[in-house]
């Protein structure tokens, strides 16, 4: 049933107070792992509503328990905690205090949109089952959710399915984009040792070019995408590091590559790690190198399920109108630690749109946009009751 003229009136009257806080955690930001200031704030004040709370969960994380009624069905709805190493520039009255941190991704409008439906739904109850109100920390630098994992957070606590809201620069203000499949990318990291000969760069013959070898690489790494993977599948391969050298005339011994691998499925990753190494072992070979190549897995795709999906699909339309509610997929080749959450239960991570006139995010002039507040503080309630009727 859709928030009622006199529910949406109650909630309203707490945006001035999800405002303060929300400038309150910008201008206090802490790095990953960092957040223990953060998590005290939203401790004490979950507590203040009679939630259960559960610290230390992934070192700085918590959960907030709220149940009613007698139903057995639980979900869980995250807000993540940690900001950005950037200097901020937005010259605001709420500027961070903390040179060179700053909330640059939204996060303090995600905390502050979350602690808004666990005060109106601990005080109203008006569901039937447990909420859970997972606030996280490490997302930017990742491990964060995994860290949560590992210590219990679906084995302690009986979660049937996990939501997930973040705001984008890339949307309209108050519009939503919801869509199962892929959301987000893997992001996997490499690194690519090439140990050739060095020499007097006036004697290359008497040598090893490990800088030619590597340029190779880099150019027949590109080819993997582009002739190796399906057209119908998306990837990115980016060479981002290349470093070697120490003078105009000698070629090194050894150079060095890093960079990133983005897919929408764990198949395409793990074929790109099993092409990537046939490329280099081929090049390497053909000019008597050697090398070290190693592969490392980072965040998961988001892939949202199709129930949980279209459910929260019908929670935003009754929240800002069919028309702002974007469906068609639009993933996208960023990635986000959510993905570990999905790979446990089934669940749904859903964009709002924050307005481009705010600024990009992981941008020093980034700001949450206020107006937006509470937009998503609602959609977190009509999903919990929907959810749990």
């Amino acid at each position: 049933m859709k928030l009622t003229n006199e529910e949406n009136k109650k909630i309203d009257l707490m945006k001035k107070d999800l405002i303060s806080l929300r400038h309150h955690l910008h201008k206090n930001p802490e790095l990953a792992m960092e957040e223990k200031n953060t998590s005290d704030l939203i401790a004490k004040k979950l507590k203040g509503l009679g939630i259960e709370v559960h610290r230390n969960i992934g070192k700085t994380g918590l959960v907030g328990v709220l149940k009613s009624g007698n139903g057995n069905k639980a979900i869980a709805l995250r807000a993540d905690m940690d900001a950005l190493p950037i200097l901020e520039e937005t010259n605001l009255e709420y500027q961070s205090v903390n040179k060179g941190v700053m909330h640059a991704c939204g996060h303090d409008g995600h905390m502050a949109m979350l602690f808004g439906a666990a005060q109106y739904l601990a005080k109203n109850k008006n569901f039937n089952g447990t909420v859970y109100f997972i606030f996280q920390p490490a997302e930017e630098s990742g491990g964060g959710a995994e860290a949560m994992i590992r210590d219990g957070l679906f084995t302690k606590y009986k979660i049937d399915s996990v939501y997930g809201l973040h705001v984008s620069s890339v949307l309209e203000s108050g519009y939503f984009s919801i869509h199962d499949g892929p959301v987000h990318a893997s992001s996997s990291n490499f690194d690519i040792k090439i140990i050739g000969k060095d020499t007097h760069g006036a004697h290359p013959e008497r040598g090893i070019d490990s800088i030619l070898v590597a340029s190779e690489i880099v150019m027949s790494l590109q080819t993997i995408v582009s002739r190796r993977i399906s057209t119908l599948d998306t990837a990115v391969v980016s060479v981002t590091k290349f470093h070697g050298g120490t003078a105009y005339n000698i070629l090194p011994k050894d150079v060095t590559l890093n960079g990133t691998v983005r897919t929408h499925k764990n198949e395409v990753r793990d074929k790109i790690k099993t092409e990537m190494e046939k490329i280099i072992r081929g090049i390497c070979q053909g000019y008597g190198a050697n090398y070290d190549f190693k592969y490392k897995h980072g965040d998961r795709a988001v892939v949202n399920t199709k129930k949980e999906s279209l459910q929260a699909i019908s929670v935003a339309e009754k929240i800002s109108g069919k028309e702002k509610v974007l469906t068609e997929p639009r993933p996208i080749m960023g990635s986000e630690d959510f993905g570990f959450y999905l790979e446990k239960k089934p669940g749904c991570y859903a964009h709002l749109g924050n307005g481009p006139e705010k600024g990009v995010n992981h941008n020093s002039k980034f700001d949450f946009n206020d107006e937006i507040l509470m937009t998503g503080t609602k959609y977190w309630i009509q999903l919990a009751q929907d959810l749990l009727e």
